[in-house]
């Protein structure tokens, strides 16, 4: 069963944010300053992404 194009960015999304927060929270806990920072900027990435899928979506429906 082939996996749609949404779906597939979708899941790409969700595993950037979560990996973002586990960057966060694994920096956090080592004081690793360039640890936090990528994290910040993977779910920043992440949010960015899901607020203009759902901006799209609202614009098509």
């Amino acid at each position: 069963m082939p996996i749609s194009q949404v779906r597939k960015l979708t899941l790409f999304v969700v595993i950037g944010a979560a990996f973002g927060l586990f960057c966060i929270i694994l920096g956090a806990g080592e004081e690793n300053h360039v640890l936090m920072g990528a994290g910040v900027l993977a779910l920043l990435g992440g949010l960015a992404l899901t607020l203009m899928a759902m901006a799209r979506r609202r614009t098509r429906g």
